[in-house]
């Protein structure tokens, strides 16, 4: 195997000003947030995996990975771009300059089309117009199936809605059975056992509103990495109306997440709520604390899920329709 003829070192600077430097290692090294690539950045601006710098053919190019905000070299956004020593690749807030050693290919920017331009300018010219359309069309379509497929999740559903839904049919008209006598908490044989057995649904229902706010927050993240994918590809448009439509359908998404996050913080709410009723109940019932009695009297949810639900569905079915009216004008 040929050795390598050349170094390279990538003197990092982060936003905060602090320098770093990092020598490149033959023949790729990947750079984004993620901890797993070959140059982590706590970079809120850089995507997961970035960008990566890599020797091919004598050059040493970088390349773009699909990123959120771009790569920038020398304050002009790339795809691609073979690299000279002394050159200044951006990618978020991170400034990375690029010093050069040994026998790599440097390009000449200033000159190297002069002397074909003149004789392949049309030609080239109709090349990249029919390029960019293909390319354009392209996206358009990876756009439209990944947004199609966003939108088939339902955000505010999970399987724990219906044990939910079943545990409340049982509480219905139902309550604790207590009475105070000179300070003392007073309850019968019967009626203890009765509001031992709410006792038992509450904390049932506890645990479920525990699994079903997991359960959304799993959800959530699938949701916020699938429209990640979808703000990425449409930042890639180069005409102004599929711009303008994928700028038009990220708004509506946000709002859909919005919606689901709110769903999300009720049923943690609701959780607590269950949890403090089943927490006061033992207390009155068990223990027979008299001080814990008013409380419980007077306790109310502060939501049900029920209307948690169908809050978050009213918004989610009016977003959808907005984004399916965007696949429509992608589609035409």
């Amino acid at each position: 195997m040929n050795q390598p003829t050349w170094s390279a070192i990538l003197e990092v600077r982060d936003p905060d000003g602090t320098r770093t430097r990092h020598p490149f290692r033959h023949p790729r090294i990947k750079v984004g947030r993620q901890r797993d690539n070959d140059l982590s950045l706590a970079d809120e601006g850089v995507s997961h995996q970035h960008c990566e710098f890599v020797s091919e053919h004598g050059w040493f190019v970088v390349r773009d990975l699909g990123s959120q905000n771009g790569t920038w070299l020398n304050d002009r956004r790339v795809g691609e771009a073979r690299l000279r020593d002394g050159d200044e690749v951006r990618i978020g807030g991170t400034r990375i300059r690029i010093a050069l050693e040994g026998d790599v290919r440097r390009p000449n920017r200033r000159s190297q089309w002069r002397a074909f331009g003149v004789v392949l300018g049309i030609a080239a010219a109709g090349l990249v117009i029919w390029r960019l359309w293909a390319h354009e069309g392209m996206l358009r379509a990876r756009y439209v199936s990944a947004l199609r497929e966003h939108l088939q999740h339902d955000p505010c559903a999970a399987p724990q809605l219906g044990d939910l839904d079943a545990i409340d049919k049982q509480l219905a008209g139902r309550s604790i059975a207590i009475a105070l006598d000179k300070g003392e908490v007073r309850i019968s044989k019967a009626d203890e056992q009765a509001d031992r057995e709410l006792l038992a649904i509450y904390r049932r229902k506890a645990e479920l509103a525990a699994a079903l706010s997991s359960a959304l927050t799993q959800g959530q993240q699938g949701e916020r990495e699938s429209l990640e994918h979808i703000v990425r590809l449409g930042q890639r448009f180069s005409t102004g109306k599929d711009r303008k439509v994928a700028a038009f359908t990220e708004g509506l998404l946000r709002e859909r997440e919005k919606a689901a996050d709110g769903l999300v913080q009720g049923v943690v709410q609701h959780r607590a709520d269950t949890e403090r009723l089943a927490g006061l109940t033992e207390a009155v019932v068990v223990r027979r604390e008299a001080a814990s009695a008013a409380a419980l009297a007077h306790f109310q949810f502060a939501s049900t899920v029920p209307k948690l639900v169908e809050a978050c569905r009213i918004e989610v079915a009016r977003t959808s329709a907005g984004a399916t009216g965007a696949l429509k004008a992608l589609e035409e």
